[in-house]
């Protein structure tokens, strides 16, 4: 239950043009608290509570009448204008004490009040979805630029036989043959020549004469 629907003020700020349907937004104000919520109506359900209204036997403020020679749908001038004639109406309207007390008045706000959270609630869940989707997509766009690291390749260990071939016999034989050199500059200058030593140098001297 409301409280202190007395204090609660009803404007029609705006109305919601459609194709084929205008809707009035209702603004219901508690003037205490200076909270509020907010619902659409088409004009036949305003002129419906009117209607209900009309069984208290009270006066009642002038309700905008209807055209059935023009549409007013179709003129925004017109809509305009019923927007404001809504307006001073219910303006008016809560200033009658034996309507604020009514059962049909109230039961006029606690409808409104529910189906405002319903559609507050709905509006809700999907900005969430909306925003939820958004950060999808942004996830996915970047997935775009992001390269993969590639998992690393487990290579079968060497053999010891060839791991030592490759990484040890190599440098062995090539100090054999660095060791070889070294001999055959250091050799001694004596030679055998026919079972008999000499020099080097008196074989170098024969081979001059």
């Amino acid at each position: 239950m409301l409280d202190n629907e007395i204090d609660i003020l009803i404007t029609v700020p705006e109305f919601k043009k459609n194709e084929d349907s205008v809707q009035y937004r209702i603004y219901f104000q508690n003037q205490k608290s200076n909270s509020g919520f907010e619902n659409d109506y088409r004009y036949s359900e305003l002129k419906r509570f009117h209607e209900t209204l009309q069984t208290l036997k009270t006066e009642l403020p002038v309700f905008p009448k209807s055209y059935w020679w023009k549409s007013v749908n179709s003129n925004t001038q017109l809509i305009e204008q019923r927007r404001q004639l809504l307006d001073s109406y219910f303006q008016n309207l809560t200033s009658i004490k034996s309507v604020r007390e009514s059962l049909i008045y109230k039961n006029f706000l606690l409808v409104a009040l529910k189906e405002s959270d319903i559609r507050v609630q709905k509006e809700n869940k999907e900005k969430a979805k909306r925003s939820e989707n958004q950060t999808r997509k942004k996830t996915q766009q970047l997935g775009q630029f992001i390269t993969p690291v590639p998992n690393p390749v487990n290579l079968p260990p060497t053999p010891q036989d060839k791991r030592s071939s490759s990484m040890e016999h190599k440098p062995v034989k090539s100090q054999q043959r660095n060791e070889r050199k070294r001999a055959s500059k250091q050799q001694s200058p004596v030679l055998n020549f026919g079972g008999s030593k000499i020099f080097r140098g008196v074989l170098s001297n024969a081979a001059k004469q």
